[in-house]
This record gives C-alpha cells, sequence and structure tokens, in this order.
C-alpha cells in the first residue's frame, strides 16, 4: 500500500516543484522596462550663481526620442540643451545616458548641457520625468509623449 502512496505522490510533488519555480530572467534584463516614444517637453536647468549665490533658472522646449536603446535629443537646442544622440539603459528607476556626441575635449562644464550620465526617472504611458544634480546644477525634463 505504501508504494502506491508514494507512486500518486510523486508526480504531485514534480508539479508542486515546477510551480514553485520563478523565472527571474525579466528581473535580469536591466532593459526590460525601456521607455519608449517620441516625447515632447520642457528641460530645466536651475544653477547656483557662484557670484550672488542666487538660484539662476532657465529652460528650453526640448524633445527626446527613444528607440530600443538609442535617444535622440532636439527642440530649441539653442541656448542651454545641446542636441545629442546616444544609447541608455535602465535599472530600476535609474536611467543612464551615453552620449555619443561628448568627446574627451568636451568641457565638463558647458553652456549646454548635455543628456549623459544617470538619472532617475519616472515615466508612464504618456509622461517621462527625468530629474538630475550635481553640486551647482539641477536638470529636470517633464515630458509628454505624442
Amino acid at each position: 500500500m505504501k508504494k502506491i502512496s508514494y507512486i500518486f505522490l510523486l508526480p504531485v510533488l514534480v508539479i508542486a516543484a515546477g510551480c514553485l519555480k520563478q523565472d527571474n530572467s525579466a528581473n535580469n534584463d536591466v532593459n526590460a522596462n525601456l521607455p519608449q516614444g517620441n516625447f515632447l517637453g520642457q528641460f530645466t536647468l536651475i544653477h547656483k550663481n557662484s557670484k550672488t549665490g542666487n538660484l539662476d533658472t532657465s529652460s528650453a522646449a526640448v524633445s527626446l526620442v527613444l528607440s530600443g536603446t538609442n535617444f535622440t535629443v532636439g527642440g530649441d537646442t539653442t541656448k542651454i540643451q545641446a542636441p545629442s544622440y546616444g544609447t541608455f539603459t535602465v535599472d530600476g528607476n535609474l536611467i543612464t545616458f551615453t552620449d555619443l556626441t561628448v568627446t574627451k575635449r568636451t568641457p565638463a562644464n558647458t553652456p549646454k548641457k548635455h543628456l549623459n550620465g544617470p538619472f532617475l526617472f519616472v515615466s508612464s504611458a504618456s509622461t517621462l520625468q527625468i530629474r538630475g544634480s550635481s553640486d551647482t546644477l539641477s536638470y529636470s525634463y517633464d515630458l509628454n509623449s505624442f
């Protein structure tokens, strides 16, 4: 009688073990939740003025295209935002841009800012918000899909 019980119990254990197995392959893919699409909106740069100590705010209308792992920045690139393109990756709520227009000769503190390096982000089906900062700068992109 015990042999029959074990024979019926074995398939149940195999099925149960299979159900408990988790597929973590999606969790290992840092690009699993890449934001994608065409976005328009406001780039705002807040800079602490070294002479007065006041915060200076500048803004420009920009576009951002995210396709696969590639990006392109356009829009009003005449004053504070540099036109650029490159690649990006996502890890949780961190998005890291690698601007291919930045070279070894590009000064770190250029008048036109490049979308380059790690930023915090939040996205939905129709919006994308990107935030970053350094000692004296604060970057924010408030974008809507179109």
